[in-house]
């Protein structure tokens, strides 16, 4: 059934309230630059700083299938995703209270309270996001699906910028360290646990649960059809696998400009906020091309930002292009998002559309793993210039891909008006 224009704007004013919470918690609990110059400044190599995107990539790869197989049986969402965030909060706030309150024992501990806290938020928030994302496909309106995901993360990076301005004064307060990151992770926590009640009052339709199936038997089922589709998944799966060198980016850029132009710890919460405003510009250009051109056109976005952003870490020759950096790297992540959450559920020829979306991911997870695990040692081998100018010639293929190579899901045009869609038979 397709919601009441009303019901749809009403929905989405309680899930912008969502986001203003959650903004700021993203903001202060950032991989972008905050938690790896926190390893940095704990004493971790960038061997250890490496641990950060490949756990992210296993938390938010792995048990996403899982989650698409439990969300096939819930005939209402809204329960899940509230208590998730309520959960979500408990690592953080766990986090903030040994830096804040905890021993300091040695550096090697306090790095491995870190990674144990953020993994397990990171995993935890794997397993919920896609039920999350099918949520919002599920209380929004088809032909405004990208758009509404595009103003959703437009609250939320507007919040993430505020957060980020808000974290760089903490952490620059003259709070001893590492108590003044202590503060940052425990604002971050209350704020996701306050996010959640905002979910309450969104109205959500039942779902016909779908036939029980063991797990694995309908993740390899799926699996098999997205590796043997031919109506261009594959190819947004090489696109997607190209830009494996995001973490050169998200994670070592901040930890080498930092040295390069001299900069203070402070200045990592001031990227992650520009970083956030590209964020915002993209969510909102993303989504408004998405339903008026399409699907495809958002991943093009997404990987000629990366290219962009790429090419201005290593060309950049003053602080300013640090900045020029987090903006584009913004816009990329953004766009990459949305292209994943959109594309994902435009290519899957079922209703519930959370089956591809834990599984695409999953399926790139072991190489994307493993370009993660060679960041680290290959920058310390031969520089990190080198690295980023191998991540920029293979981005430069998957821009290729994506501007001139990648068909439009049929569904992605539900925008255009003169197309008529109609849902196939699963």
């Amino acid at each position: 059934m397709t919601l009441p224009l009303e019901r749809h704007w009403k929905n989405l004013s309680w899930i912008f309230t969502v986001e203003i919470f959650w903004g700021v918690s993203l903001a202060l609990i950032s991989n972008v630059a905050i938690i790896p110059v926190f390893l940095t400044h704990l004493g971790a190599s960038n061997t250890t700083v490496t641990a950060i995107p490949v756990l992210w990539l296993v938390a938010t790869g792995v048990p996403a299938m899982f989650a698409s197989h439990y969300t096939g049986r819930l005939v209402y969402r809204r329960r899940y995703v509230f208590v998730a965030h309520l959960v979500t909060s408990i690592p953080w706030l766990l986090t903030a209270a040994w830096f804040l309150f905890g021993p300091r024992i040695s550096s090697s501990v306090d790095i491995a309270v870190l990674l144990a806290g953020w993994g397990v938020a990171w995993i935890w928030m794997g397993y919920f996001t896609p039920i999350w994302i099918n949520f919002i496909g599920k209380v929004t309106r088809p032909e405004l699906r990208a758009r509404s995901f595009g103003i959703i993360f437009f609250f939320q990076t507007l919040m993430s910028a505020i957060g980020g301005w808000v974290g760089s004064r903490i952490i620059g307060s003259g709070l001893p360290f590492p108590a003044n990151y202590g503060v940052g992770f425990g604002i971050a926590g209350g704020a996701m646990a306050v996010a959640g009640f905002f979910f309450l009052p969104v109205v959500e339709e039942s779902s016909e649960p779908l036939p029980e199936e063991p797990p694995f038997r309908r993740i390899v089922r799926h699996a098999r059809e997205i590796l043997t589709d031919r109506g261009g998944i594959r190819t947004y799966l090489g696109i997607y696998t190209l830009c494996a060198g995001w973490p050169v980016l998200t994670a070592f850029y901040p930890i080498w400009a930092e040295k390069r132009f001299g900069l203070e710890p402070k200045d990592s919460a001031i990227y992650t906020a520009v970083c956030m405003a590209g964020n915002m510009l993209g969510s909102l250009l993303s989504g408004a091309i998405g339903d008026r051109f399409g699907y495809a056109k958002v991943a093009a976005i997404a990987s000629v930002a990366f290219v962009a952003g790429l090419a201005s870490a290593i060309l950049g020759e003053t602080r300013h292009w640090y900045y020029v950096t987090a903006f584009l790297l913004g816009i990329y992540i953004v766009s990459d998002r949305l292209a994943l959450y959109n594309l994902s559920m435009a290519y899957s020829p079922h209703e519930d559309n959370t089956s591809y979306l834990g599984i695409i991911p999953a399926l790139t997870t072991p190489i994307l793993v493993l370009a993660a695990l060679l960041c680290g040692p290959l920058i310390d081998a031969v520089g990190f210039t080198a690295v980023a100018a191998g991540s920029l010639a293979l981005g430069l293929v998957g821009a290729y891909l994506a501007l001139f190579k990648l068909p439009e899901p049929r569904w992605s045009l539900v925008g255009k008006r003169r197309v008529e869609v109609t849902v196939p038979d699963p």
